[in-house]
C-alpha cells in the first residue's frame, strides 16, 4: 500500500495539529494569574523537522497596568489562519492585513499580583508558525518596585544602627 505525497503531507499535518493541540489543553499558562511556579520557565514546543515553513518565537512584556500594544509579527508572511491559545487576562486581536507582516493588538488587564503572569499564543499563516509568549511584570509593593526596592526617592535619612 502507497502513499502519495499529498496524503503523507496530510498525514503531517494532522499529527501535528493534533499535538499542538494537546500541548495546549494540557497548559502552558495559569488563567488564575498566579503564573504557576515562578522558577520554572514555560515549555517552549520544538517545531517539527519534517513540516514545510518557518517556526518562530517572539516575546513581548507588557507592563503591570492595564495597556494595549500593536505587534508586527515579523516573520510570517502570510495573513493569520488560526491562533491557539488564551487568558482571562489577556486578549489579542488580529488586525486587518493588507501585505507584510500580519498585526495583532494585545490588550492586558492589570495585574495586581506582584509575580510576573505569562501566556503563550500561537499564531498560524499559511505553513508557518509563530508562537509569542506575552509577559506581564507583576505590581509594585506598597508602591515601591520589588524587584529594585531603592528606587523611590525619599527625604527619610538613612538607617545607621545604634552605638
Amino acid at each position: 500500500m502507497t502513499m502519495t505525497m499529498n496524503k503523507m503531507k496530510y498525514l503531517a499535518l494532522a499529527l501535528m495539529t493534533a499535538m499542538a493541540s494537546l500541548l495546549f489543553s494540557c497548559g502552558g499558562g495559569d488563567d488564575d494569574g498566579g503564573g504557576g511556579d515562578p522558577y520554572t520557565p514555560p515549555v517552549t514546543p520544538t517545531p517539527n523537522p519534517t513540516a514545510k515553513g518557518k517556526f518562530l518565537t517572539k516575546t513581548l512584556d507588557m507592563p503591570a497596568e492595564a495597556s494595549e500594544d500593536v505587534v508586527a509579527l515579523t516573520g510570517l508572511s502570510a495573513a493569520i489562519s488560526r491562533t491557539e491559545g488564551s487568558a482571562s487576562w489577556l486578549t489579542v486581536t488580529p488586525l486587518s492585513y493588507v501585505s507584510g507582516a500580519p498585526q495583532i493588538k494585545v490588550t492586558v488587564t492589570a495585574n495586581l499580583q506582584t509575580e510576573i503572569r505569562h501566556q503563550d499564543v500561537t499564531f498560524y499563516a499559511a505553513n508557518d508558525t509563530l508562537l509569542l509568549t506575552v509577559r506581564q511584570n507583576g505590581a509594585k509593593a506598597g508602591g515601591t518596585d520589588v524587584t529594585d526596592p531603592n528606587d523611590t526617592p525619599t527625604d527619610q535619612p538613612a538607617y545607621a544602627p545604634r552605638r
